[in-house]
This record gives C-alpha cells, structure tokens and sequence, in this order.
C-alpha cells in the first residue's frame, strides 16, 4: 500500500474512534468505542413497551438522611428512573421519612405511590420493606402479604414482603418479593427462598411471572455464587461480577431473580446505576447516599400471556 494510501486509511480510522458509540473492528471483535468523559446511560424510565424494575437498599433510611437536602435529591433522581423500586432498610418509626421520599420523587413530574410493610426484625432498630411505584403505569393487584413461616421455624430474619402489580397499559402483570437477608445467615436464607416461592405461588395462583429482588447479602463471605442456584425454577439476571457496593468491597450482593415464566418477559437489560458516576460525586458524598448502589432490569409489557 503506497505512503498516501496509509495516510488516508489512518485518517478514516481516526475520524471513526472520535465518534461516540461507533463500533470498530480491529483483528478481533467488535468493540463500543466510546466518547471520552462518557458514562453508560442509566436506565431509562419506562418506554410504552417495558417497565423498569429495581432493588435499592437505601441503608438506615430514616428522619436522619431524610433532613439532608443533597441526599434527598441524589435519591429523588435515582428512584425517579424506574417504574417500580423494592426499597430496603426502612428504618423510621415515625413513617415521615418515606413519605418525604415519595413526595421528593412525585415533585420531579410524575406521580407515585408507595407501600411499606410492617416494621420487622428480631433486634431494635427494626425496619421496613417498602415498594415506590409509578402510580400513572402501575397499580396494586392483590393483598400485600408478609411470607408466613412454618409453625416452629424462623427462617428469616426480616420476612419478605410480596406485593402483586398489574401494568394499566399491557399484559404484564407480576409479584414482587422483596427481600433483606442477615448477612451471617445469608445462606440459610437464601436456601428458605425456594419456600417462599412455593408460598408466593400458593397466594397468587393465576400468576406465573415471581420476581425476587433485594439485598441477598448473596456474595463474598456471605454466600458462595458458584454454588448451584438453591431456588429451582429461577434465573439470576446479574453476572457475579456486578459490584453492586459503593464502598471498596467488590461484592453482588444485591440480586435479582426470576421465574422461568418470566424470562419470557425480560428484555435482556439489566444492570447496576453507579449514581456516584451518573451525578458526580465525591466518595464521601455517595457514601452519604447508601453503601449499595441500585440494581435493575426491564421487562416487556406487551407479550400475548394467553
């Protein structure tokens, strides 16, 4: 190839890896390449064919966090991306915290709503489950109902909290189970999660599409991944890799898991917000926030369940 041919070639390959997202393929696969300064995008609110589901254990939320301006906000944009978000680590008597959280959301344009379980726990302070949802796309289709263990036994910690959605446009329709493990006995109940499932199937009989979502505690010295999946019937959507903690520990410990019948709804997407990148904070300002970063995955509203 002559010198002036070179030249040209160069130029063009150079032009082309200045363009954000453009895809170049260099004596192997395809790689993204991406703008300098450029972030994955969070997932986006829900398109008029899917929903966006997400787990978030906000740590100790309560009247404490709730009195901070800068963090109120952080957690209003980050929640305000999803349709609906199973919410751990309530921890406010009072009930106010919750409800300032569900109006910070409300004011950026569209209205939701929440529900909160009972507060639960074996030792003070005790906490709640919560679930902030969509109330213009979404809509409580049941009893809520707390996981009830077999007389005798104390399975959980805190029990889960299910609650069951139907979307007001679409077919999807769907029971959440919301989850926190003890991380010293993560495993054990991790194991009983295959109970509750029998359980959840048992009060929702019509419905197929079981979504398991919360801080499993389920990685690291709590729990071993590479064991085979204790809940038969089920996928687990985040790679092992996924580091779901805002702290140096590089652990998945918050998950995501569904039914095979609801493969047929999930889109493929799925993944952890990395709100200290997205908002550019500090580390002392995203520690402020949560010690666990939010996860996710979006669903199809639209399939022919029949």
């Amino acid at each position: 190839m002559t010198r002036a041919k070179n030249i040209v070639v160069w130029t063009i390959l150079l032009v082309l890896l200045a363009l954000p997202g453009v895809l170049v393929e260099i004596g192997g696969p395809p790689i993204a390449i991406a703008q300098q300064g450029h972030r994955q995008p969070a997932a986006q609110v829900s398109s008029p064919d899917a929903i966006t589901i997400a787990s978030f254990n906000i740590q100790v939320f309560g009247e404490k966090k709730a009195k901070k301006p800068e963090v109120m906000a952080v957690l209003a944009k980050t929640l305000d991306q999803y349709d609906i978000v199973a919410i751990q680590e309530v921890k406010d008597e009072s009930g106010a915290a919750i409800k300032k959280l569900e109006a910070a959301v409300d004011a950026l344009g569209r209205p939701c709503a929440v529900l909160v379980s009972p507060r639960l726990g074996r030792k003070e302070p005790r906490e709640q489950y919560a679930f902030l949802y969509r109330s213009d796309s979404l809509e409580p289709a049941g009893d809520l109902t707390l996981y009830q263990e077999p007389a005798g036994s104390d399975q959980f910690s805190r029990e889960p909290f299910l609650a069951r959605f139907k979307c007001k446009r679409g077919k999807f329709t769907f029971v959440l189970i919301n989850v926190h493990t003890e991380p010293k006995t993560a495993t054990r109940e991790i194991r009983a999660l295959a109970d509750v499932l029998a359980f959840a199937r048992q009060k929702y009989p019509m419905d197929k599409d079981f979504i398991i979502l919360g801080d499993l505690n389920a990685d690291c010295k709590y729990y071993n991944p590479k064991q085979p999946n204790p809940i038969p019937g089920t996928t687990w959507l985040l790679a092992e890799t996924a580091d779901t903690t805002v702290k140096s520990s590089n652990c998945t410990y918050d998950r995501i898991i569904i039914t095979d019948a609801c493969r047929e709804d999930f889109s493929g997407e799925t993944g952890v917000f990395r709100f200290d990148q997205e908002f550019g904070l500090s580390y002392e300002e995203a520690t402020d926030v949560s010690d666990h970063f939010p996860v996710w995955a979006r669903f199809r509203i639209d399939r022919d369940t029949d």
